[in-house]
Parts: structure tokens; sequence; C-alpha cells
């Protein structure tokens, strides 16, 4: 779509992958984790970008024990175009400890570029991938996942990140 878009990503990426290897203070013990017996954090709801579910707002909710679904959608328009998408994905949680939790799990997205008239043209997109959940804070989460994101508007397959910020409730 936008080459300033995969910029944006990759900055993304980097600051978060920073964050979780740097910037993160060694505890022994957390007030807060993922596995607080009560206060589990349930679903969420946040925003999201990337190739392998879309941009926009994004919801989450357990589907399984460890497993969760999320569903990102966005629409915005500008001068010449009516842009929006539509993705889901399922994360398989591979480990949960303190405040990280470690997942994989494939993606599915339509993305419609308004752009090539009054149709447009749609794209859509399948992933499988693993990524990484931090909490910041208490009910904040910062995500970071790496899939292999099947363009079918292109026919090709190439690594690309996404990112999202959730309020865990």
């Amino acid at each position: 779509m936008r080459d300033w878009l995969g910029m944006g990503f990759k900055a993304l990426f980097a600051a978060s992958l920073y964050l979780l290897l740097v910037v993160t203070p060694a505890r022994a013990q957390s007030y807060y984790d993922w596995n607080q017996a009560g206060d589990p954090y349930i679903a969420a709801i946040g925003l999201q970008a990337g190739w392998a579910t879309g941009s926009g707002l994004s919801v989450r909710w357990p589907l399984l024990p460890q497993t969760m679904m999320s569903v990102t959608g966005g629409i915005w328009r500008n001068d010449k175009s009516t842009d929006w998408n539509l993705g889901a994905e399922l994360h398989l949680v591979l480990r949960q400890e303190g405040r990280v939790r470690l997942y994989a799990g494939p993606a599915l997205a339509i993305i419609h570029d308004g752009e090539g008239g009054a149709e447009g043209d749609q794209h859509w997109n399948a992933s499988i991938g693993v990524g990484v959940e931090y909490l910041l804070m208490p009910r904040l989460a910062l995500k970071a996942d790496l899939g292999f994101v099947y363009r079918r508007s292109h026919d090709d397959i190439l690594p690309l990140p996404q990112g999202g910020l959730y309020f865990y409730f």
C-alpha cells in the first residue's frame, strides 16, 4: 500500500523489542502479572497495526484455555478514497510467566484500498507467526508479532511485523 506504513511497523517492532530486552528492569516478583489468581486478565480492547490482520481497533477474548482470539478492524477516509480492513488472529499461548506471554498462531485479513476507483482493490492476507506480549503496567500490554504473511495480491510471502497496545479488563 504505502511505503511509510512499512517504516512505521518496523519502528514499532524495534521499539517493542528494545523495551522488552533493554529497558525492562529485572525483578524477582512483580505485583502484577498474567498469572494472578484473584485478578485474571480476561479480555482486552486496544489498537493494532500490521499486515497480518490490518490496522485499527482490536478486541481480544479467550476462546479456550491458553487460546486467545482477536478481531481487528479499521476504516479511514482521505480526499480521494475510503480504505478499510478487517482481520482475525488466533493466539496459542506457548508460555506465560510473570509479565511476558509468548504465543504463536494464524491470522487472516482483508484489506480494501479505495484508490483503485469506485470499487477499489481488495487484498487478502494470510499469516502464521510468533509474538510476545508484555505487561507495561497493570492492565496495559504491548504486543509485537513477526508473521510470515502471504499477500495474495502480490503472490509472495514476506516476514512482516505487527504491533499493538491493549487494555485488559
